[in-house]
């Protein structure tokens, strides 16, 4: 069961949403918050899989809350839920290491397809917004390690997999090696060139032509 928290000051929308959710077969919503300091008093106690965050709340906002649940907590996957859908607010969002961007707007089922692949260490964002990532990958300055990128043959094919939403036990599979070894890769590549998640890794190849982006929404 995938356990999920939402984290919205609109009482109607998280509610509305939250009933929703626990429709989807394999998830529940575990705990609700109204800002980012009542999510994470709750998370002491709580346990989540997933976060569902609205950025514009007070008292804290989502880019603040984002950070700080990813210092406290690495292992949530954090997805932006939120009205807003401009090329700086998205590209602030990529650099903190969220997992994925949604609008409000987005269809139901998008949304639950979304959160099994961030699941199974995907990453997603709304196919509607694919004119928007198509800039802000282009504007993305990446504090890389290395001048010079040079990602080995087997790097690449686990990125590739990667942003195709292959879940890690089926790259397995198909490159004959064991999941650990899998995760092994992912974790090289973050670290070998300083990228937060497998996120900006992928967005980093499509920059630079390795990736085809429309290609990457196809698959979903």
């Amino acid at each position: 069961m995938i356990r999920i928290a939402i984290t919205d000051d609109h009482s109607l929308f998280r509610e509305s949403l939250a009933l929703l959710i626990n429709d989807f077969e394999g998830m529940e919503v575990a705990l609700e918050a109204t800002d980012g300091l009542d999510l994470l008093e709750k998370l002491e106690t709580i346990p989540v899989d997933i976060l569902l965050l609205d950025i514009q709340m007070p008292k804290m906002d989502g880019f603040e809350t984002c950070v700080k649940v990813k210092q406290k907590y690495p292992h949530i996957k954090i997805v932006i839920l939120t009205l807003m859908k401009d090329i700086d607010t998205i590209k602030k969002v990529i650099k903190m290491g969220a997992q994925g961007y949604f609008t409000k707007n987005t269809p139901t089922k998008e949304l639950e397809e979304a959160i099994w692949n961030l699941q199974e260490d995907g990453f997603y964002f709304e196919q509607g917004l694919l004119g928007v990532i198509n800039e802000v990958q282009d504007s993305l300055d990446f504090n890389i390690q290395s001048d010079h990128v040079e990602f080995t043959d087997r790097e690449l094919e686990i990125i590739r997999l990667t942003a195709f939403g292959i879940k890690p036990k089926d790259i397995a599979t198909q490159l004959n090696i064991s999941p650990k070894t899998v995760n092994a890769h992912k974790q090289n590549i973050q670290q070998k060139y300083n990228f937060s998640d497998m996120m900006p890794a992928i967005l980093y190849c499509v920059k630079q032509g390795i990736l085809n982006l429309e290609e990457i929404v196809d698959k979903y």
